[in-house]
């Protein structure tokens, strides 16, 4: 099991959690790291998002913690200094060892000049600006859990007029998966190919085209699910050629034998997995991306 880094873009509280054994009664210890720099901070806060659900069963004096399923917030009440280091140790019980798969909400309580300000470094510009997508898959496969978080976070995409025109399908059937990067592969013309790049997991997003909005809803599906795995530590990627696949005779009779009737259109599939590749840093942004109208 690898340690798990939160690196923030405000450079002032970063936190990272490695594993640490087992104690003699069969809690599960790990080491919450915390660096801090730029200010006095009089409290710090961060979620730890696990592979299964735990419970706690030790922390220290100063630390608080909150459970609810895979999920544990931990608030520390103590004094960090600029560039500042802590180590918080803890114990949790759990049905199975434990993986760390994400670190959310950190928060920093500096005081200035007699005023307390809250800092709040929140999980989804982590993952806007940390997501890289992912091209080579350990085989191993997720959870139903963590692809059943990352689904609901696709179904609260926006859409036009809330008319929630897509729909996806979790594909983890082996023979199914291969079936269908076999067909996109030989709709890309590279039939020795794996598009899904060995991920256990593919998502299909579909859109009733009878929804004048449906590309564009799919598509903000997409990107939903992509964050949600991010936050989560899942490698993710987009392929195309899922209009195609969904064309084809297998891809209808899939939509058949599932009872899904309607004018759908494939709009892309979202394969998902444990990274199988080092996560690289995210190129230079363009210029002149963004303009103001004042």
């Amino acid at each position: 099991m690898s340690d798990l880094n939160y690196d923030n873009i405000m450079e002032c509280l970063d936190v990272s959690v490695r594993p640490d054994g087992v104690d003699g009664s069969g809690s599960y210890k790990f080491v919450c790291k915390l660096e801090h720099t730029g200010h006095q901070s009089y409290e710090q806060s961060f979620g730890v998002y696990f592979s299964t659900e735990v419970s706690v069963v030790e922390v220290p004096g100063d630390v608080e913690a909150q459970v609810r399923g895979n999920h544990v917030t931990f608030r520390r009440y103590n004094q960090m200094s600029d560039n500042g280091l802590v180590e918080i140790w803890v114990k949790l019980s759990a049905g199975e060892q434990p993986e760390v798969t994400g670190i959310t909400d950190i928060t920093c309580l500096p005081e200035e000049e007699g005023a307390e300000i809250r800092v709040i470094l929140g999980p989804v510009q982590k993952a806007i600006c940390e997501r890289r997508s992912v091209r080579s898959y350990k085989p191993e496969m997720l959870s139903k859990h963590i692809i059943d978080q990352i689904m609901r976070a696709g179904t609260y995409a926006a859409s036009g007029m809330n008319r929630q025109s897509p729909i996806i399908i979790a594909v983890i059937d082996k023979g199914v998966r291969d079936k269908l990067s076999e067909l996109n592969a030989k709709i890309m013309g590279n039939e020795d190919s794996d598009p899904f790049y060995g991920a256990p997991v593919v998502l299909i997003v579909l859109a009733d085209k009878d929804k004048p909005t449906y590309i564009y809803d799919g598509t903000l599906v997409i990107g939903n699910m992509m964050l949600a795995a991010e936050e989560l530590g899942i490698g993710s990627c987009w392929v195309h050629r899922a209009k195609e696949e969904f064309e084809s005779e297998f891809g209808k009779e899939l939509l058949t034998r599932l009872g899904i009737t309607g004018n759908y259109e494939g709009i892309g599939h979202l394969v998902l997995g444990y990274a199988d590749t080092e996560k690289k840093s995210a190129e230079p942004r363009k210029e002149n991306y963004t303009y103001y109208i004042d």
